[in-house]
């Protein structure tokens, strides 16, 4: 469930998916022809297969949930084993997220960043009060793209910023939460929170490369931030790999002046070789700050504010606006690297969407009351959105989609999560009816491939014929998608173990299980 986002480029990420999603549909057109009757499994009972693996990986049946679905015979599953028991789905929940944000937004869907001011910069690029940033959560604005913006503010004529830039946090509001409280890791990418105005996801990456003959790591620290001294090197350790980033000992102390001081305290195992080191160390507005004046100030322009949080006044003019990538491009990255933040902040951009749109809605009631349009008094913008709104767009979503609401009960949209709970009929209806639906290329695209991508990468069962969303939590282990057999037929999946003893197991069980699908005549 770890937020992977620097591991593979879009473009070579689509490339390749696409050219294997080709292949898994290849001869859709041409219904495979009906399994044997000896062939088919009593669908109420564990095979005699799984039962053997459950024995052989220490797995309890009683702690393992499993629904099989013909792709061209939905009403007749082929196994379902505990299938109405609702149970975490891990991060397998974000199957539900991003089909839904797929269908209720569409595939071409970007979030938005703006940039306003109220006064126009002078004739010698002075822009004389506070620069404001209004985001709408775009999830994929890295630091790449950060600098581009800014380069495009300066093009634009602005040199030298004298106010503040405040950030407009209104398009959603999530409640204060500390970011450690699921697993007591607040500093790890995974547990990053949704921010209307997020930029590289407060990420601090440092690259560490051995040296061994020189008995250190040498480090590169990626994006470099104002006001920040980063180690040059790591000392290398004895012993295995194992817990390497516990191992390194990382902090960020208070420096000289308002500064800061990265340090490691302890050392990477030699045995790990090269390794990236990402962490959240930093609040929102710092690292925005920080980030904000290492570039603007690079190329000698100039800015004597700090950064603030508050809304865009009513008499202010855009100057410029980023364009996210599209939600094909984000779903693919949800999905094919578990990225709990991207989840979260579709689930809340669909009640964004709900909300915006009773907010036109009773504005254009307003309006027709007093039989004028309304007048133009200003910016205006709508109320934000909650993570209520989210769930309840999403409960309208599987409403209209005829899937049962109750037995898919998705908490905050990433599956990081303990309230979250669905069952495994409901879960393979929902595949199903992605099977169907009219973004099914984008959907099934986004999901890793066997034995070759994303999180199934080096799960090398029913390569390249199996669609993948893996779920891992402490005590669970879970998988949803699609496996096409060796006879052709295609089939939906789902699947998950929990429970302490059987999870250490698990992986190896739903490996086994992938692979009787596959094996289906």
């Amino acid at each position: 469930m770890k937020n992977s986002l620097q591991k593979t480029t879009v473009l070579a990420l689509f490339a390749a998916s696409w050219a294997a999603f080709s292949g898994f549909c290849a001869g859709a057109g041409a219904a495979p022809a009906a399994p044997a009757a000896s062939s088919r499994p009593t669908a109420r009972a564990l095979p005699d297969a799984l039962e053997r693996a459950a024995r052989r990986f220490g797995v309890d049946p009683a702690h393992v949930v499993v629904s099989v679905v013909p792709l061209d015979a939905p009403a007749a599953p082929v196994l379902s084993w505990r299938d109405a028991v609702p149970k975490e789905p891990a991060s397998t929940a974000k199957l539900v997220t991003t089909l839904a944000g797929l269908e209720v937004l569409g595939a071409h869907w970007r979030w938005r960043t703006d940039f306003y001011s109220r006064v126009k910069p002078d004739a010698r690029g002075v822009l004389k009060g506070a620069l404001y940033v209004r985001g709408s959560g775009d999830p994929t604005f890295v630091v790449e793209a950060f600098e581009l913006e800014l380069e495009r503010l300066a093009q634009l004529g602005v040199k030298r910023i004298d106010g503040d830039v405040v950030l407009d946090r209104s398009a959603f509001t999530i409640p204060a939460a500390d970011p450690g409280a699921f697993d007591g890791r607040a500093t790890r990418p995974y547990n990053l929170p949704p921010d209307p105005v997020l930029v590289n996801y407060r990420n601090l990456s440092f690259e560490m490369v051995p040296a061994p003959e020189a008995g250190v790591a040498r480090v590169v620290a990626v994006p470099k931030l104002a006001g920040v001294a980063y180690p040059k090197t790591i000392r290398l350790g004895r012993g295995p790999c194992g817990d390497w980033k516990t191992a390194i000992g990382f902090k960020l102390l208070e420096g000289k002046d308002g500064g800061r001081k990265a340090v490691f305290t302890g050392r990477l195992p030699a045995a790990c070789g090269p390794k990236t080191f990402n962490t959240i160390a930093m609040g929102a507005d710092e690292y925005f700050e920080r980030l904000f004046r290492a570039y603007w100030e690079r190329d000698g322009r100039t800015w004597r504010g700090r950064v603030k949080t508050g809304p865009v006044p009513v008499d202010a003019e855009r100057l410029a606006s980023h364009f996210s990538r599209t939600l094909a491009e984000t779903t693919a990255l949800t999905n094919k690297w578990s990225n709990n933040t991207m989840a979260r902040t579709i689930l809340l951009t669909l009640g964004v969407k709900r909300v915006h749109e009773a907010w036109e809605e009773a504005r254009e009631k307003a309006a027709s009351k007093t039989a004028r349009k309304a007048e133009k008094k200003g910016l205006e913008f709508p109320p934000a959105a909650t993570i209520e709104d989210g769930r309840a767009a999403l409960a309208d979503w599987l409403v209209s989609r005829g899937l049962p609401v109750e037995e898919l009960k998705i908490d905050n949209g990433s599956g990081l999560s303990r309230d979250a709970r669905v069952t495994g009929r409901a879960m393979t209806k929902l595949l199903v009816a992605g099977w169907q639906g009219p973004y099914m290329p984008e959907y099934l695209a986004s999901l890793p491939i066997t034995g070759r991508d994303g999180t199934m990468a080096r799960r090398k069962v029913a390569e390249e014929r199996g669609r993948i969303k893996t779920g891992y939590l402490a005590d669970v282990r879970s998988i949803g998608g699609y496996v096409q057999a060796t006879s052709g037929r295609r089939y939906a999946v789902y699947a998950g173990v929990d429970g302490e003893r059987s999870v250490p197991g698990g992986i190896a069980f739903l490996n086994a299980l992938i692979d009787w699908v596959y094996a289906l005549e």
